[in-house]
């Protein structure tokens, strides 16, 4: 729930008593209520001595009021807090800067949740700033489900994270991506210090354009290890093998991508009956749905292939002294 306070020789930290009055003082400058969650959450760390390390909130609050709670965490550089969950707070782009503002400042934050909270372009070149290295931030976790923030949004996050060192997990789920966003996951994943190995892409509208344009960039990467491409509108097409051929050729060569969710999209017998080889000899796939249209022998065939096996065991990074 939190970290205790320190005590005996060391200075106590009375910054969480600091922020409980400082969070009112600042709904009461701005003219918006109290979130109830939020101050619950915050008068029961404070009551059993300890400090706020996770924020979950899922009440409205509107821009003004997440910007009421975000100033109150950088005017004391709150130093505690490592995850911040807002979903469906109508958090908005102007609540988006007023968090990257805290981010920049304290640093420490390491997972950032903004589910369906209205956020567009604007809201993605804020996150940009702090998702380049220049930032120096903490972040590896960041999901952006159901904001409709579309390929322009895309392109404007990818300035951060083509060159991003620290981030683990991407999660752009029901986006509006749109086909010629795939050039923008090809500069993301072409970044040589990432150390991205979770993809969700899940509801997008890539189709076969932008799906055989991800495949060649998945064909080379040697960091990611998972990824859902879940209901993307591509589809088998027998005169026009590119595709098929680019999504086998990813399955034959990349030897460290070990979880492929391909559901929903339509891809036939004839393409599970060419990729079930591939996933015999390459031993590093350890789960594999790929459409719902496909029968069901050959859906059991590819879960007995993959039945016992594992994903690899990530190595724990050294941390600097």
């Amino acid at each position: 729930m939190g970290d205790k306070k320190k005590k005996g020789d060391q200075v106590e930290d009375f910054s969480t008593e600091q922020l409980n009055k400082l969070y009112r003082k600042r709904c009461e400058i701005n003219g918006v209520p109290l979130c109830k969650i939020f101050k619950e959450r915050l008068e029961a760390v404070c009551s059993e001595g300890e400090h706020l390390q996770n924020v979950k909130l899922w009440e409205e609050m509107g821009p003004v009021g997440v910007r009421a709670m975000m100033e109150s965490f950088t005017e004391i550089g709150y130093k505690h807090l490592k995850q911040l969950r807002l979903w469906r707070v109508k958090c908005q782009d102007e609540g988006v800067r007023t968090i990257c503002l805290y981010i920049d400042k304290v640093r420490l934050l390491e997972v950032l949740d903004l589910l369906d909270n209205q956020i567009g372009v604007l809201g993605c070149k804020f996150l940009a700033d702090i998702l380049h290295p220049k930032c120096e931030s903490k972040l590896v976790k960041l999901k952006l489900d159901h904001n409709q923030i579309g390929s322009e949004g895309l392109a404007e996050l990818t300035k951060g994270l083509a060159m991003n060192n620290t981030l683990e997990s991407l999660a752009l789920n029901y986006c509006g991506i749109e086909a010629d966003g795939a050039k923008s996951l090809q500069d993301i994943l072409a970044n040589v210090n990432s150390k991205l190995y979770k993809l969700k892409l899940c509801g997008n509208r890539l189709k076969n354009e932008g799906a055989y344009e991800l495949f060649r960039a998945l064909e080379i990467n040697n960091t990611l290890e998972r990824i859902k491409l879940a209901d993307n509108q591509f589809h088998s097409d027998p005169s026009d093998l590119t595709l098929i051929n680019k999504i086998l050729s990813t399955f034959e060569l990349n030897k460290t991508l070990g979880y492929y969710d391909l559901k929903f999209n339509l891809l036939s017998d004839e393409d599970a009956t060419k990729i079930i080889p591939l996933i015999e000899k390459n031993k590093s796939i350890f789960f594999i749905e790929i459409s719902d249209q496909i029968s069901k022998p050959l859906t059991d065939k590819l879960k007995s292939l993959t039945k016992k096996r594992k994903p690899k065991k990530k190595k724990k990074s050294k941390k600097k002294k």
